[in-house]
């Protein structure tokens, strides 16, 4: 996952992306998506979202402690495709597992255990790499339980009721993502007080450990014993058979990789899927990496320009809130505009925003409250424009994919996504380190736009309705 999707973006976490974000409900209409409270089948929920606080958290102290540790803007990308690289396998794997032999409680249970014990191991670790190999770890298995909620919460729901499902549990983990951002920054203002910046970190990260764990309890007792649907309680009480057991690990065997490259050509791996959803992948892949080059180096940028770790967190809350009030009327305006054309527009402010975010950065006082309420506006905008890009990505694929492939297509959205973003990160963190962040800035802008000018592309080879 990715800090974009964190960050700047959204909380991530049911359509999973590069990195850190980034809530993702897919809607018809802006009444499919207004969340639900949850029922009392689902205390489980409050136990996820109370999760998504030490989450939250995460995406942006674990940069700064790099920082903090001497880790410059190159370091932040290889942090960054670290996590993206990491989330990929586990995020895949985990799914055909629990639609093939359930157990979700287990995983879940098992991956907040994980979470926790990366949270306990950051602190104690003094040197860059170490640091980067443990956050890894801990985005591997936010990667693993995140679509083991989805799953649970849209179980024994009928078809017409999963986006208001999912909703609600975007809701749980959307605020609970930025209730741990309002957390970082409060924890780096007061207890900053009386400690050293890396000392204060440290302590935060010791925090979020313990929350972890309230959360596994919590999770523990709310869980469903039998988890999933009824469909799944026969296959749970069947010993899984050893085909079975191949058939879900079998994508992710190198041995299938190599004989897919040698006995399919290009165009085999690619049948079903049309020519616009070719396109529009091409242009998935060029934006997201443009929205990592800027992300990936931005928090050491901030912190060069003279924003204190409570003012970085405090700019994130504002992006992460941005996006989160406005998916409701993201979802509206993708009722009444050609989705192309509003993603294009939503792609086009960031393409604005980005390198004005650099100058502005380096021309106010970081230290005074216009200097923070300037940048906190471009960082507003960023969220905004997320909340349209986010909602209209999943529509595009969804409907330029036939009825039979719509699954693997949004799947392997979510793949390239987060292979672009984790590229994007280390390209950002490299720009930003040979030449500066202006020009990372630009080339991240330039990435964009040039995604913007593909899906405007896509009406010239179908001028089917997409709204």
């Amino acid at each position: 996952m990715t800090v974009e999707e964190s960050a700047c973006d959204c909380p991530t976490p049911c359509g999973f992306s590069r990195r850190r974000s980034e809530p993702r409900s897919v809607s018809d209409t802006a009444a499919d998506i207004e969340p639900e409270r949850a029922p009392r089948g689902e205390r489980w929920l409050y136990a996820w979202g109370g999760a998504n606080v030490a989450i939250g958290v995460a995406s942006l102290l674990v940069p700064l402690y790099v920082v903090q540790l001497g880790g410059d803007a190159v370091a932040l990308g290889v942090l960054w495709f670290a996590t993206s690289m990491a989330m990929a396998p586990s995020s895949l794997a985990v799914g055909p597992i629990t639609d093939q032999f359930g157990h979700q409680r287990t995983i879940v249970l098992v991956g907040f255990a994980g979470i926790a014990v990366a949270f306990a191991a950051l602190p104690l670790l003094g040197s860059v790499a170490a640091v980067v190999v443990a956050d890894a770890a801990l985005w591997l298995f936010v990667a693993a339980v995140t679509p083991v909620f989805t799953t649970l919460v849209i179980a024994d729901a009928p078809q017409h009721r999963w986006n208001g499902r999912i909703a609600r549990l975007n809701k749980y983990q959307g605020y609970g993502w930025t209730v741990g951002l309002v957390l970082g920054s409060a924890w780096t203002l007061v207890v900053g007080e009386h400690l050293n910046p890396i000392e204060t970190q440290r302590a935060l990260l010791w925090l979020c450990a313990g929350i972890v764990l309230v959360c596994a309890v919590a999770a523990a007792s709310a869980l469903p014993t039998e988890p999933g649907t009824r469909g799944l309680r026969g296959r749970l009480r069947r010993r899984p058979s050893r085909r079975a057991v191949r058939s879900v690990f079998s994508p992710l065997l190198p041995g299938r990789v190599v004989s897919l490259a040698r006995s399919a050509s290009p165009r085999d791996l690619l049948t079903g899927v049309s020519r616009p959803l070719l396109l529009y992948f091409a242009a998935v892949s060029v934006f997201f990496a443009g929205f990592s080059v800027f992300s990936a180096p931005l928090p050491d940028f901030l912190t060069n320009a003279g924003f204190g770790d409570d003012a970085v967190f405090a700019l994130y809350v504002v992006s992460s809130l941005a996006s989160a009030v406005f998916y409701v009327g993201a979802g509206e305006l993708a009722d009444r505009y050609d989705l192309r054309r509003l993603q294009s527009g939503a792609l086009g402010l960031r393409a604005v925003v980005f390198p004005v975010v650099a100058a502005v950065g380096y021309a106010v006082q970081a230290s005074t409250a216009a200097g923070l309420v300037a940048v906190a506006g471009l960082f507003a905008l960023v969220g905004l424009s997320w909340a349209v890009i986010a909602v209209t990505a999943n529509s595009l694929v969804a409907r330029y994919a036939g009825p039979t492939n719509r699954g693997a297509a949004l799947g392997l959205y979510t793949a390239l996504s987060s292979a672009a973003g984790g590229v994007g990160g280390l390209l950002g963190g490299w720009l930003a380190s040979a030449y500066d962040y202006v020009s990372a800035f630009a080339v991240a802008a330039l990435l964009v736009v040039a995604g913007a000018a593909v899906v405007l592309a896509l009406d010239a080879l179908d001028t089917s309705p997409t709204n």
